[in-house]
């Protein structure tokens, strides 16, 4: 469908292409509606990747003839070289389509081998010069690496912004502030403990108070008993003399 839409024909189930019927009109309409080379480029990859590289070579030939000898198309000749010949993956074939467009090419002098992207690409990194090693002597070499600054991306008071001089006045303030915080810490720690302490101490004279009672009421009782006794013995005497009175 597509290659009737050029002005194509298929012959053969090998590849082989030639000009449809209706060629005139559809090469004058390919020749100036240059948006359809990048179908044609498409077409060919797709042709690859379904497992029909051998159509690929006819048609691309069958282009670079009616865009170099016939000059049906010749606008389509810069598109050929540069993009649907290297869509071939056989490197002889790409050769055999190359040496035909060379004959055919006019001027031959400006006949180009290879893309012209790639070739920049290769002479620019020919003619970079590389870069001579900087001597550096050991004695100022840190065996440390320092850490990168981050640069100032805005005016704010962010942390990014700041000096190095700032950075350590904070880190200073910071360190004091956690000594602060731990002494603050510990001495909550040792008053925490020495109320422990002091309560245990309450707890042991309240304990050795309450013993000192237990011993006074102790001596209380042992006296008030012995009083009782005798208090008992007088009256048991007394009772006895007055009965032997009595009789």
């Amino acid at each position: 469908m597509m290659l009737e839409f050029f002005g194509i024909k298929l012959i053969d189930k090998t590849g082989n292409v030639a000009r449809a019927a209706n060629w005139q009109e559809r090469f004058q309409h390919l020749n100036e509606s240059q948006h359809n080379y990048l179908r044609i480029t498409r077409i060919l990859k797709s042709l690859g990747e379904l497992g029909y590289e051998s159509f690929k070579s006819p048609l691309v030939k069958f282009i670079l003839h009616e865009a170099l000898v016939e000059d049906t198309i010749p606008n389509i000749k810069q598109s050929a070289l540069e993009y649907f010949v290297y869509t071939i993956r056989d490197r002889r074939e790409r050769r055999k389509l190359l040496r035909f467009a060379q004959q055919h090419y006019t001027p031959s002098e400006h006949f180009i081998w290879g893309p012209p992207r790639k070739l920049k690409t290769e002479g620019g990194k020919a003619n970079k010069k590389p870069a001579s090693p900087v001597s550096i002597p050991n004695s100022h070499i840190s065996k440390h690496k320092k850490p990168k600054e981050p640069k100032n991306t805005s005016t704010t008071g962010s942390s990014a912004g700041k000096t190095t001089e700032e950075r350590k006045v904070e880190f200073t303030k910071n360190e004091e502030e956690n000594d602060q915080d731990e002494q603050e810490v510990n001495c909550d720690a040792v008053s925490q403990n020495n109320s422990e302490k002091n309560s245990e101490t309450d707890t042991g004279q309240l304990s050795k108070s309450e013993e000192i009672h237990d011993t006074s009421d102790r001596k209380e009782d042992a006296s008030h008993s012995k009083k009782d006794d005798e208090n008992l013995n007088n009256d048991f005497h007394e009772t006895v003399l007055v009965a032997n009175a009595s009789d």
